[in-house]
Order: structure tokens, then C-alpha cells, then sequence
């Protein structure tokens, strides 16, 4: 079974190569460490040319738990700290510290918490040394040494690093990277050399045809422990992984029928010098497709980030996303409302306001814009965003117009592409302005209305994958993805239309919130969140299933409902169940 993980990448533009670093330990004076109470492990986890990712794990060495804790250090080079994870930040010069958020305040006795976050620099970017819990000086730190910053790519692969041909120690470390390569076919101008450059941007792809291979060449035979396969839209749904120590006769180390995409980490137990995806079956019409052919004899850290067992379906999601992710998979009636008009509504009639606001693209590609607004409000109410899209058929008419796109999945010249390159372009600027964004795309996908659920259901599939593909092109890491059907009442099933694990953050239904509805949408969702993404009704914690969040349709609709809904407003908030907007964390130190 594949296990599913997300490996956090922060690019430096659209072509940063990312090197994965081990951790080796320093330790300072045995006098000092005598009379610490913590150590303090700070691993560089990914590196680039003028940035890395960091993980800091803290370890609690008394016999009493520390309830409440700040860390503090100093940098000895020029760093400056971006996005932090799993506490909240504060720096002021080299000076930096680190406060837990809400759900990992206490550290106990001889346990241990971690965070992480990105620094800029320029130059080196040395390890500090000395760290403080509580103003209490940190023993046996460990750091491992400063990375020599990448370069990025250009069009042809970097020389091949040089191998020991007998190696006697296992390395870390991405094994794949820069090495020869070798494909079936190739699909020109992606190169099969992409497929091992370290760069999220570029990709290899291959013709449209079964049987297709990829193979790379270690240099010399080492333990083969994970691989990792980056597919871009263009996947394989039937393939094996397989080893050789001399290029021509291979054993199978996994084999799977049921690919969909995304990023497969899949570990294995073998050993050989070569390592070859062998893909029968492709998952589209397209060929065989991949960002990045990863291979680890020693498997790759856990991506630093909130542990609440779902990792977000971009490996490249900022803290914000993942944050977010977790803070909805650990409540429930997190109360939401259409239209900021109508949230205003709400706190009139209820006193309270609802804790996320959901916007619509509907009319972004007829030229009205609304980012700005969105991300001004929120700044000052400091709520969750969520956006769906109303999409005008690229072909003319309105979302329900019939609208044959399939020509146009294909064509990156073609007026579907432009329309998502838009909202994605719109996406990106609230995430550059600190703001994550639950988009719900291409929704109410088994209810037949839409045009984008009018060619069926593996036409829709590629139609997300492409949304996707489109928002990983330009750097939107800051998308919570949502699906969106009906659980019950179709002719379809919800499931049937699900675009698979590596595309989708949250399962959502609309206007059923019945207990059996919550069952099919969390039979759907498997580990991951779910939630009623547009319903007339608030949900009631006193009677309705515990759904994560509620999005309340717009108020001119209210009346046609045939339900009361400004009182049901009002019994759902005099419930202290329900979750408003001034209950929420500081998303802003995510």
C-alpha cells in the first residue's frame, strides 16, 4: 500500500532545485549541558539558493511537563525567518523566538515538540548554536552543517555527481538526483533529464502509448528503501517499481493497478544499482508524466508541519494551508456564509459573525475583480476564505450552458486555460498577501447542471488534474483543494467522481447534512476533511452530525428555501458549539 506524504518544497522562482540534507550532531560542553533542562535538534531539511526549510525539534530532559513555552536563539549569519509552523515567530535583528500555538502548549516530562520555518539569506547559512527554553539555556544541541546553496537548472541536466562504485555507508538523501536517466520515449520538449533535475517545474513525459519505462542509474548498488513518483496530470494508473544491478534483469519491488496521481511515495525493500518505473496502464489519455523520480535508500524526514494525520495534496503547501488544513480536521461547525453583505447579515441578527466567508470567480473572467476586497477584509477580520468559481463556458454561455471542452484539456492556447490561469493568477496574490483559500472549483460535481460535470466523469477528473497542474505551475501554494458533490440524491455517486488523494484536501457536500450524508462524504474523504460546503440550512451542534463547516447559500435565496433560516441562524449561533469568527486563531502567525 502507498504511503502517502507530502514532501515540503519551497522553490526560489518556478526552477529551485531542492537537495534533502541528513543531520549530523554537534555538541556543546558536557558542563553546560549537565545542567540543562531541554536539547534542542535544528535540522535543515531542504535547501536552495537563497533560502531553506528547517526543522526544529525540542526535547524536554526534567521529570516535570513545561506548560507554555517560547524558544529562543540568535542567528550567526544574516537569516531571516518567512513562514513558521507549528508556533508563532517574533525576530527582531539576529534575535528569534518561538511560541507554541494552541494544540501543542505543553511539552511532557522527557517528551518533545517541533517546528519549523523558512529563512531567507545571502551567503552562508550557519546553524545557530545555543538556545534558551523559558530563558533557560538548551544542552547537547544538534545541528547539521549549513548546505552549499544549489543552482538552479537549465535546459539539460547537471553533470552527474561522481559515486563511490563500492559504497560502505548508506546515504541520504535523494539518490536519483542529476544521475543518467533513460525512457521508453519522449514527448518533446520535456526531456527525460527533467524527470531527475530537482526542479518542480520541469517534467518528463513520454508518448501516448502503453508500455512505457524510466529508468536511472545510481552509479552503484545501494539499498532501495522509497520512491518517490511526482505525477503531473498525466499519470500512471498501472505500474511497478523495479531494481537491477546491471540494467537488464529486473526484480519487481512494487506493483500497483490502482494509481491516481499525485505524489505516490511508496517504500520498497530492495537493493540494485538501477531503479525503473514500468507503467502499463496510463490514467489518462495523455502519455506517462513526471515532475520528479525520486529515490531514497534511507527514507526521507517526515515534512515538518501540524501532525494531525493528513498532509496537504500540495506537497508544496505553505504553513498557512497546512495550518488551516488541521485546524478544520480538529473542530467541528465552523460556521461560514456567503457573501460578505450577508455575513453582516448574520451578525445583525445573531450578534455573532460567521468564522469564514466564501467569495465567487463567477464574474473574474467577464473582467470584475474582487482580490483586493477579499484580502482587505481578510487583514481586518482576520476569517477564513473560501472561494467556488461559477465558470463561464470558455466556449460561450453561462455554467450550465452545454459546453463540449474536452478539445480544449490539450490546448494551453485555448480560452479554458487562459480562464484558469486568471483565478490562479488571483489565488497566488492572496497567498503572496499571507491569505490561504479553501477553492472549491468545478463543484456540484455529480449533479449533472454544471458544464463541467455534462461530459462525464473521467473528462471532469482532467479537468481538475489540469486546475491543479496549473495552479502548481504558478507558484499557488496556498490553496486548500476542496471537492464538492451531493452525497445522496444523484443519479451518480460522490465517489465516483472523486479526482483521487494527490488533488483534494477536503470532501465536501452540498445542502444534505444528514447524519447518513456525513457517512457517505467521510466514506469518500477516507483520512482526510470533510465538510458542507453550501447549504440553506446553519447547522445545529445540538441535533446535525459534527461536520467540520457550513457555508450558508446567499440571503436572496434565503426565502425560496422554505425554511427559516434567519432563525435557524440564530439558534445555531446562541449554541457556544458553534464556532465564530472571534473564536478563531491568529491565522497571521501560521
Amino acid at each position: 500500500m502507498i504511503q502517502r506524504t507530502r514532501a515540503r518544497a519551497c522553490l526560489a522562482g518556478a526552477a529551485a532545485a531542492v537537495t534533502v540534507l541528513g543531520t549530523a550532531l554537534v555538541t556543546i560542553p558536557a558542563a553546560q549541558a549537565a545542567a540543562s533542562t531541554c536539547q534542542v535538534q535544528y535540522q535543515v531539511t531542504n535547501s536552495w539558493g537563497g533560502g531553506a526549510s528547517t526543522n526544529v525539534i525540542v526535547t524536554n530532559t526534567t521529570a516535570t511537563a513545561v506548560n507554555g513555552w517560547t524558544v529562543g536563539w540568535a542567528f550567526p549569519g544574516n537569516q531571516v525567518i518567512g513562514d513558521m509552523w507549528n508556533a508563532t515567530k517574533t525576530q527582531s535583528g539576529a534575535n528569534a523566538t518561538a511560541t507554541n500555538v494552541s494544540y501543542n502548549a505543553s511539552i511532557p516530562a522527557g517528551g518533545s515538540v517541533n517546528f519549523g520555518f523558512n529563512v531567507t539569506f545571502s551567503g552562508a547559512n550557519p546553524a545557530p548554536t545555543a538556545f534558551t527554553l523559558n530563558g533557560a539555556a538548551c544542552g547537547d544541541t544538534g545541528t547539521n552543517p549549513s548546505p552549499t546553496p544549489t543552482t538552479s537548472p537549465t535546459g539539460t541536466p547537471s553533470p552527474s555527481p561522481t559515486v563511490d562504485p563500492n559504497p560502505t555507508t548508506t546515504p541520504t538523501g535523494n539518490l536519483a538526483l542529476n544521475r543518467p536517466v533513460t525512457a521508453s520515449s519522449t514527448e518533446s520538449p520535456n526531456a527525460v533529464g527533467f524527470a531527475v533535475d530537482g526542479n518542480g517545474g520541469t517534467r518528463w513525459s513520454s508518448l501516448y502509448s502503453d508500455p512505457q519505462w524510466i529508468q536511472v542509474d545510481l552509479g552503484a548498488t545501494y539499498p532501495v528503501a522509497q520512491v518517490n513518483l511526482r505525477w503531473e496530470a498525466a499519470y500512471g494508473k498501472a505500474y511497478q517499481i523495479q531494481t537491477s544491478t546491471d540494467g537488464t534483469s529486473w526484480t519487481s519491488v512494487y506493483s500497483t493497478t490502482t494509481g491516481d496521481g499525485g505524489l505516490d511515495a511508496v517504500p520498497v525493500t530492495g537493493s540494485g544499482r538501477y531503479v525503473r518505473m514500468s507503467g502499463t496502464t496510463r490514467g489518462t489519455a495523455w502519455g506517462y508524466s513526471l515532475y520528479e523520480f525520486e529515490v531514497y535508500a534511507v527514507k526521507p524526514p517526515t515534512p515538518p508541519g501540524p501532525s494531525c494525520g493528513q498532509e496537504p495534496a500540495d506537497p508544496q503547501a505553505n504553513s498557512k494551508v497546512r495550518n488551516l488544513i488541521c485546524y478544520l480536521k480538529t473542530h467541528q461547525f465552523v460556521s461560514g456564509q456567503t457573501d460578505l453583505p450577508d455575513a453582516d447579515k448574520v451578525q445583525q441578527l445573531t450578534g455573532r459573525y460567521p468564522a469564514m466567508v466564501a467569495f465567487d470567480f463567477m464574474e473574474y473572467t467577464k473582467g470584475s475583480i474582487q482580490t483586493q476586497q477579499v484580502i482587505d477584509w481578510a487583514k481586518s477580520r482576520k476569517g477564513i476564505v473560501a472561494f467556488q468559481w461559477h465558470w463561464y463556458c470558455p466556449r460561450g454561455g453561462n455554467y450550465s450552458a452545454p459546453c463540449d471542452f474536452q478539445p480544449d484539456l490539450t490546448n494551453p492556447s485555448s480560452q479554458l486555460y487562459k480562464d484558469i490561469d486568471l483565478v490562479v493568477s488571483e489565488l497566488k496574490k492572496m497567498g503572496d498577501a499571507g491569505v490561504p483559500v479553501l477553492f472549491r472549483p468545478l463543484h456540484e460535481a455529480n449533479n449533472n447542471y454544471m458544464w463541467w460535470t455534462k461530459k462525464g466523469q473521467d473528462a471532469y477528473k482532467q479537468l481538475w488534474r489540469l486546475i491543479y497542474d496549473r495552479a502548481q505551475r504558478a507558484g499557488a501554494h496556498n490553496i486548500v483543494w476542496v471537492f464538492n458533490g451531493m452525497a445522496s440524491g444523484q443519479g451518480s455517486s460522490l465517489a465516483s467522481w472523486y479526482p483521487g488523494d494527490g488533488y483534494v484536501d477536503l470532501v465536501t457536500s452540498d445542502y444534505f447534512q444528514s447524519w447518513g450524508d456525513f457517512d457517505t462524504t467521510k466514506a469518500v474523504s477516507g483520512s482526510k476533511t470533510t465538510g458542507v460546503a453550501e447549504t440553506f440550512s446553519p447547522l445545529n451542534p445540538a441535533s446535525d452530525a459534527p461536520w467540520p463547516y457550513f457555508v450558508v447559500w446567499a440571503s436572496r435565496d434565503w426565502a425560496g428555501s422554505g425554511k427559516d433560516v434567519a432563525g435557524l441562524w440564530k439558534t445555531a449561533m446562541a449554541n457556544p458549539k458553534t464556532i465564530s469568527i472571534d473564536q478563531l486563531p491568529d491565522m497571521s502567525a501560521w
